[in-house]
């Protein structure tokens, strides 16, 4: 069973940050960071990926440099157990970690309404932070001449900016 000071779930913006700032303030401590990708997106950056990048390798977050520089755990891995009372975090190849303290900083996904009809049809898609996902997207994306975005928010924004200029 692997041992750490401080147990984190998830390596995107939250659990790359935890992670780094906690390892500055206690240098002592050991961390650890569990990621499900053996890539990881740039959130804000992921609408880049359909107009101003030559492709999703370019908005790659690069915690793997970060973690190895200051002596952080990196384990890729999907979190199947958390048992609170004795700190042990279990995962799904069965691997068990014992931990002080546990950070969940796992994210987001897009909410699809149920209620919407039409959500299940090809060329229907929503925007993850998965990149295998998003460039099977951006493949299908090129193929049509004309897309509608539905969402006003910071990615739907961008996203229809970078389409439009694709």
């Amino acid at each position: 069973m692997h041992k750490t000071d401080v147990l984190i779930i998830g390596s995107s913006a939250a659990g790359l940050a935890t992670a780094v700032s906690g390892k500055n303030n206690a240098p002592d401590k050991q961390f650890t960071v569990i990621r499900k990708e053996e890539k990881v997106m740039v959130p804000c950056g992921i609408p880049y990926i359909f107009g101003s990048l030559d492709n999703s390798d370019q908005n790659v977050l690069p915690a793997d440099a970060k973690y190895e520089a200051l002596g952080i755990k990196n384990l890729i891995g999907e979190v199947q157990k958390i048992d609170r009372e004795n700190q042990i975090c279990e995962l799904s190849d069965g691997e068990k970690i014992k931990y002080e303290k546990l950070v969940i900083a796992t994210g987001s996904k897009p909410k699809i309404p149920t209620w919407l009809k039409g959500t299940e049809l090809e060329n229907v898609f929503t925007i993850p932070k998965d990149k295998e996902f998003l460039d099977k997207i951006k493949t299908k994306l090129q193929k049509l001449q004309k897309v509608v975005v539905i969402g006003g928010g910071f990615i739907g924004v961008e996203l229809s900016d970078e389409l439009n200029k694709a």
